[in-house]
């Protein structure tokens, strides 16, 4: 079914709205909202910028749904059902810096007339009765009633209330299919299978591609026709625009898209005019490109040690490995935390040195009000599918306010061409597929209010890793049943990873643990760059970068992808604790 909407609703651009979408009567949707395939909206809803629902939601008559609110997939709300958006309202302060979050989980049904207070998520499938108030979280299959809300029994994934199994303790039967449940503690229920046992923990995978793609698929696939149908597969009018959006979306003046996040970095030094012999100073901690790329071309990178909080370059050490040859800096906004630029400008203003950022895990993030990619001479982006913006292969991208350097960008990702078969530099081919422009043009739309969610995600985790009594409130060096998290930033932090730190005498046995359990981690990075074999002719050993190393030994990255469920994040959490604090 095509979307439909009614010709008194407004809606407001840009905004993204799925296939199969109907909007009804005289409703409004802000612009920059986010609202799935196949959903409803009835007679008088109101949806505010930056809401995001998701596929298959049906929201019947008279709802207004404020900023900070995400419903996920098959979300029901019936008629005049109240969601707030700050919990101190008055009409003479402004509170709109002050929104909290509000999730409701996959197929939970919202009655009429009830109301949610800010701040709470609504578990997967709970039901909440007419004209109740919620006001705080529930748990899956929860029946809630009353003003405060509070559970009055169980539902099951069709809706109808469970009855308790006759002799069997806290086992739970669905009158319409037979189903079974068991009632694990107060807040907890879980479905059993055929044989009557608990149903084994589904998985919970450390990157879950498939569960964004579901939300725009049958965009995604439209714009992949639309190139298949112009035949236009390599820059062209998909790439042009795309680099005009994303520039205004970064707020830089010129983007050059090419073919991964790593010739970004290689174009970038080529542009700025270094040479072989020329050197770099750059983080050992990072993926391999940040290093590799200048080093092909002949360029020496020299490692500065990172800060142990935040995982970025160590800015205080850098002006100690400056010398003659030096032409560049290369801070990497790591895991989505921009450096500290305040300094490394500073520094390479007052040394004459271009600055580089490799940004390619860091694309929404800011620094002092300003995005990554506008904070040095060039920035560096990457589109590989698993970074917070992906596309579906390889792509990259370079920011710049420098008109002179954006042409030459341009001209050496077709191997320095200027004009017809006319070459003023040796260059290389590092053109971005059109493909890959017209995805990631899709995804763009969605990128804040994923990046929201991965901060919710993030905030979750610590209020839960507190909880669990098994956050480490002071210092850098984890103790024994203890994790660091990611430490507060001023600017916005993207979590293209959710790092933690654990002793380094647990972290291994963490890493089986949580595999034993099906949810998936990773180490980001086990062997320091200035460590690697192929860079053994730059003379470093073992205990040059102690901060890296020791991160090598204690980094555990877990699951931060916005899919992620409330449910699914108290399982990883409750994995840890348990098995940290045997």
């Amino acid at each position: 079914m095509e979307m439909k909407i009614h010709p008194s609703a407004v809606i407001d651009k840009p905004t993204h709205i799925g296939f199969g979408t109907r909007i009804w009567h005289f409703a409004h949707v802000m612009a920059n909202a986010e609202i799935g395939e196949d959903c409803s909206l009835g007679q008088n809803v109101f949806v505010a910028s930056g809401v995001r629902i998701g596929r298959g939601c049906k929201i019947q008559n008279n709802v207004s749904i404020y900023e900070g609110v995400v419903l996920e997939e098959y979300v029901f709300c019936g008629p005049s059902v109240v969601f707030t958006n700050v919990k101190h309202p008055r009409s003479e302060i402004s509170r709109s810096g002050e929104y909290e979050q509000t999730i409701v989980e996959r197929g939970a049904t919202l009655g009429a007339n009830c109301t949610v207070v800010c701040g709470t998520r609504v578990g997967c499938h709970a039901f909440i009765a007419a004209g109740a108030v919620v006001t705080r979280d529930v748990p899956a299959f929860a029946l809630m009633m009353g003003a405060p809300a509070r559970r009055i029994g169980w539902v099951g994934p069709d809706g109808f209330r469970l009855n308790p199994v006759k002799d069997q303790l806290n086992q739970f039967c669905c009158p319409a299919t037979g189903q079974l449940f068991v009632q694990r503690d107060k807040m907890t229920l879980v479905a059993m299978d055929s044989k009557h046992e608990a149903k084994a923990e589904s998985p919970i995978p450390l990157i879950n591609l498939k569960a964004q793609h579901e939300t725009i698929r049958r965009a995604a696939r439209a714009a992949i026709d639309r190139l298949v149908e112009s035949q236009q597969f390599v820059l062209g009018a998909e790439v042009e625009a795309f680099e005009r959006e994303i520039a205004d979306d970064i707020g830089a003046p010129h983007a050059i898209g090419c073919a991964s996040g790593s010739d970004a970095i290689l174009l970038a030094l080529m542009g700025l005019g270094l040479e072989r012999g020329d050197e770099i100073i750059t983080s050992p901690f990072t993926f391999f490109a940040t290093a590799g790329s200048p080093f092909r071309m002949g360029v020496r990178p020299v490692f500065c040690d990172i800060d142990p909080v935040t995982f970025n370059i160590d800015t205080e050490r850098i002006a100690a490995r400056i010398n003659e040859r030096t032409r560049a800096i290369i801070p990497v906004h790591l895991f989505g935390r921009c450096a500290e630029m305040d300094a490394i400008d500073a520094l390479a203003r007052e040394r004459g040195l271009k600055v580089i950022e490799d940004a390619a895990q860091a694309i929404g993030a800011t620094y002092g009000g300003r995005q990554a990619g506008t904070l040095g001479d060039v920035g560096c982006f990457s589109f590989f599918p698993t970074k917070n913006l992906g596309g579906y292969g390889d792509g990259g991208l370079m920011t710049t306010a420098d008109g002179e350097l954006a042409e030459r960008l341009r001209a050496l990702r077709v191997h320095g061409q200027t004009g017809v078969y006319q070459h003023e530099w040796v260059g290389f081919n590092s053109r971005l597929d059109a493909i890959q422009a017209a995805v990631v043009r899709v995804k763009l739309g969605h990128l804040d209010s994923w990046n929201q969610a991965r901060a919710a995600n993030a905030a979750r985790y610590r209020e839960l890793f507190e909880q669990a009594g098994i956050l480490q409130g002071e210092g850098h060096r984890p103790e024994m049943g203890r994790v660091i998290t990611p430490a507060e930033c001023s600017g916005r932090h993207t979590f293209h990873q959710y790092v933690i730190r654990a002793h380094a005498d647990q972290r291994d046995g963490l890493i089986e643990a949580l595999r034993g359990r099906g949810i998936g981690c990773a180490v980001y990075y086990p062997l320091a760059l200035h460590l690697q074999p192929c860079f053994a002719e730059l003379g470093y050993r073992p205990g040059d970068m102690p901060e890296a190393e020791r991160a090598s030994r204690e980094a555990l990255a877990l699951p931060i992808y916005p899919e992620l469920t409330h449910e699914q994040l108290e399982r990883i959490v409750e994995a840890i604790s348990g098995h940290i604090n045997r």
